[in-house]
């Protein structure tokens, strides 16, 4: 059984470095249960949005999800703070996303684009000792950044080096040479292999080619070509082991990175993978994986307990039905 009751992974001081998806887990920055208002129903929404969450999320664009169905956020918010309390049970050390003042919600075109601070994977990314602002393009991320600059700020102080990509501006997308868009969802860090998906929606391969530039020659950044039906690498691919993966090989027309092609995988359907979020899960370490409770989702932890891998069950029904599941709402500042 997993101890709940664990000791600290990380000491607040302790230096911030991310050297592979499957290291351990012993710091993050986490989604917040407190805020939900559906941003305003544009590209980068209809991208995210899916099923019956995508017709109430068109329908009350703009609106608290509190006062709208007080039901539906009861259980959200229950279901991040269930998710909150196992990571620090288990000795994560864990920043949850803070409020983002009226002005900020307005970045950065003066309009109301909501608040989306549940899934905070897509603002920044850590690679190595590198804490990087990322320039999303969807603008309901674009304003994530600030709710927690504050925690981005403080890694400074650990030795980490803190960088901000240029930001795309007011403009939904400009396409050409200096306009990268980066998501965090896209960005996995394999060793020293840096994966970036390029759905077309997303992040872009001028992107990637500006993450090349700031990390320098010690890492080798490489797209991904995806579904464009996807918005992110990390709804078709988990990673919990090297040389074990779990993707969707039906949402990845390229296949997956030539280093990869010996790895043990695991195929999602497409279907599952975007219904389910089936990809989408949170690995502790080497060999723990917390994956939803749902019964749509059982056929994954079969696949990972066959490998050996011991699998949390917890309950995350209402995040994965809006589009992000674990992998979505947190991004790591530890894994080592």
């Amino acid at each position: 059984m997993t101890d709940t009751n664990a000791a600290p992974r990380a000491a607040a001081d302790a230096p911030v470095f991310v050297e592979s998806e499957w290291a351990t887990l012993k710091e993050c920055v986490y989604g917040s249960p407190d805020a939900w208002v559906l941003p305003k129903f544009l590209s980068d929404s209809k991208l995210r949005a899916q099923g019956e969450h995508g017709k109430f999320w068109e329908q009350n664009q703009g609106r608290d999800v509190k006062e709208v169905n007080p039901e539906l956020f009861a259980e959200f918010s229950s279901q991040i703070s269930g998710a909150i309390k196992l990571l620090e049970g288990l000795g994560v050390r864990v920043h949850v996303a803070g409020e983002i003042s009226e002005q900020n919600r307005k970045f950065p075109r003066g309009e109301d684009h909501g608040v989306q601070t549940a899934w905070m994977r897509d603002p920044f990314v850590t690679i190595g000792n590198n804490v990087i602002e990322l320039a999303p393009r969807s603008y309901f991320h674009r304003r994530q950044r600030f709710a927690i600059r504050e925690f981005l700020g403080a890694t400074m102080d650990r030795g980490a080096r803190f960088f901000a990509q240029p930001d795309g501006g007011a403009d939904e997308y400009v396409d050409g040479t200096g306009w990268g868009y980066l998501e965090g969802g896209d960005i996995f860090v394999v060793g020293r292999n840096i994966l970036v998906g390029n759905s077309g929606g997303c992040s872009n391969p001028e992107g990637a080619r500006w993450l090349q530039h700031m990390l320098g020659s010690d890492y080798k950044v490489q797209t991904v070509k995806i579904d464009p039906m996807f918005p992110h690498l990390d709804c078709v691919l988990m990673t919990p082991r090297e040389g074990v993966a779990i993707a969707s090989l039906e949402a990845l027309p390229e296949g997956l990175p030539d280093f990869m092609k010996d790895w043990d995988v695991h195929a999602v359907p497409k279907a599952m993978a975007k219904a389910h979020m089936a990809c989408n899960n949170l690995v502790l370490d080497d060999h723990t994986v917390v994956v939803p409770s749902e019964e749509a989702l059982n056929p994954i932890a079969d696949a990972l307990k066959s490998r050996k891998f011991e699998v949390i069950r917890i309950p995350y029904r209402v995040p994965c039905m809006a589009g992000g599941s674990f992998r979505c709402a947190h991004q790591p500042l530890i894994r080592n």
